[in-house]
């Protein structure tokens, strides 16, 4: 009797071990991402909160429209609050510029907008593009052209519209990801950095609206093969 006790007992035991190694390999091999993203919610409420006007900091932005044509090459560096802010994980856009002048002192600036590399599949996590350069693009440019710069603010807006970015472009969570309405406002001057909030709709692979008072993008002059800019997380206002 005792030792049928003890046979009935073990395999009680071998049952509800069986049943628990069960769910958690469900666990693991079926992701939640809706569970993901409340987590991502949870984490990041803080900044997702209108927290009033940005501290006035000097991010060496020049809000004078220049009196010179420009054709130049910048990089474009967006934090965002769906990485909590860190330029380390920042969306990166190798930019082409140009800026034509008019005699009131505004002009019309045009942009061609390229996602650099910002995830490496192979390792499974985001990375930086080795230099800023068309070999680390990743994806289809955007033009967004004539978009008018007022006299003495050097305010414009650029609607870039959809954005697709790739897996590899995507420096957030590696997936494909598609933004609607994509707004950048911003001030452009005659110095080596400009200044945006980025605004947009994420749809894909979960939604998300981008708040412009909570996103930014520098854009830094740079010349082809240039190591990527450190920016430091301070300097990325853009007061309008």
């Amino acid at each position: 009797m005792r030792l049928a006790s003890r046979v009935a007992a073990l395999s009680a035991g071998v049952g509800v071990l069986g049943a628990l190694t069960a769910s958690l390999l469900a666990t693991a091999c079926f992701p939640d991402p809706e569970g993901d993203y409340q987590d991502f919610v949870a984490r990041t409420a803080n900044l997702q909160e209108d927290s009033g006007p940005p501290a006035e900091v000097d991010a060496n932005i020049d809000t004078k429209p220049p009196t010179e044509s420009v054709d130049a090459l910048y990089v474009g560096i967006c934090v965002t609050t769906l990485a909590a802010k860190d330029p380390e994980q920042a969306l990166r856009f190798y930019t082409e510029t140009k800026f034509t002048p008019d005699p009131a002192g505004g002009g019309m600036l045009s942009l061609t907008v390229s996602p650099l590399r910002g995830w490496d599949l192979v390792k499974n996590g985001y990375t930086s593009p080795a230099t800023v350069s068309k070999s680390e693009i990743r994806g289809d440019n955007i033009p967004v052209p004539n978009s008018p710069v007022a006299a003495g603010t050097g305010r414009f807006t650029a609607v870039l519209g959809t954005v697709r970015l790739t897996k590899e472009a995507n420096s957030v969570s590696g997936k494909d990801a598609l933004i609607n309405n994509v707004t950048l406002d911003g001030r452009f001057g005659g110095g080596d950095r400009f200044c945006t909030t980025l605004a947009g709709d994420l749809v894909e692979p979960y939604g998300f609206t981008f708040d412009p008072k909570a996103n930014t993008c520098l854009f830094q002059k740079v010349n082809e093969g240039d190591p990527l800019p450190k920016i430091p997380s301070a300097e990325f206002v853009c007061p309008l």
